[in-house]
């Protein structure tokens, strides 16, 4: 994997006359960061739309089932579970299942409150509700674990299952169309909210681990000591696009804008193809 520094002396190179780029050089190299950091968006797009494994990753979810231990009849209604994960602070969407004695909590969706890691109220009234007596759970379907650095998530995710994998399918949020807006069992099914969030169609029923490949958010270059994103894959591209934008430096060209792009596309698109086509043989 090459360092901004490798880019810098290519760009450098390509433009010719001994050009190099410094904190003082015309563009100076935040400039040039700039450009790197635009254009490393645009490769993971690309990357993205036609499902390359350049710029995935496999972030891990674990959804949450927490077991009730205590439940009180008081405004508000205030749960206990024990290490429940599931909020530590604000609120959250959650449903309440399999409460014996204060059955009036169960298959109710809530908005609890984080009270502490062992506790959140429910915001309701329970004064007047059966004593809790044992039991039930309490869930939730929203996960923001892997939020600040989701670009895009693949198709298909997976459930852990011992030694085989049960799969998760992505969808959209207008495919909820007729559901139980209370079930709670294994899901097959997630999509990604406006906040990225994923979104389980149902409430998990136990604490799965959740596999979901995805696209990350390039992390921001800033220092010429930079890890270059990609494997050092797209080093090349990386140097003529950087060369592009400095020779049009000096004018606003929409038709260049659009040239470009098309020039990203095409050859990252050449390199995902390569990956693609990689196999080994091993013969006799």
């Amino acid at each position: 994997m090459s360092l901004v520094s490798a880019i810098f002396t290519g760009v450098g190179a390509r433009i010719g006359g001994g050009v190099t780029i410094s904190a003082t050089s015309d563009p100076t190299s935040t400039v040039f960061l700039q450009w790197m950091n635009e254009t490393a968006l645009w490769i993971t797009g690309i990357c993205a739309e036609n499902d390359s494994d350049l710029g995935r990753t496999i972030g891990t979810i674990t959804t949450v089932a927490a077991d009730i231990s205590a439940a009180t009849a008081a405004s508000p209604c205030s749960v206990t579970a024990t290490a429940h994960g599931l909020i530590s602070s604000g609120t959250a969407e959650v449903v309440i299942k399999d409460v014996v004695g204060m059955t009036e909590l169960n298959d109710t969706e809530y908005t609890a409150t984080y009270v502490s890691a062992n506790a959140v109220t429910l915001g309701i009234d329970s004064s007047d509700y059966t004593a809790y007596t044992s039991g039930g759970y309490i869930s939730k379907r929203k996960f923001s674990t892997i939020a600040t650095t989701l670009y895009a998530p693949a198709q298909e995710g997976w459930i852990v299952n011992d030694r085989q994998r049960d799969p998760l399918t992505l969808r959209t949020e207008k495919a909820l169309v007729e559901y139980d807006p209370v079930e709670a069992s294994q899901p097959d099914a997630f999509y990604v909210d406006g906040s990225n969030n994923i979104c389980f169609f149902v409430y998990p029923d136990d604490a799965y681990t959740v596999k979901i490949p995805y696209w990350t958010l390039p992390t921001a270059l800033t220092a010429t000591s930079d890890t270059v994103p990609f494997l050092g894959l797209m080093d090349n591209l990386f140097i003529e696009a950087l060369t592009l934008r400095y020779l049009e430096r000096d004018e606003y060209d929409p038709s260049y804008e659009l040239k470009w792009q098309s020039f990203i596309t095409e050859r990252a698109k050449r390199v995902i193809l390569m990956r693609k086509q990689m196999y080994a043989r091993v013969t006799a």
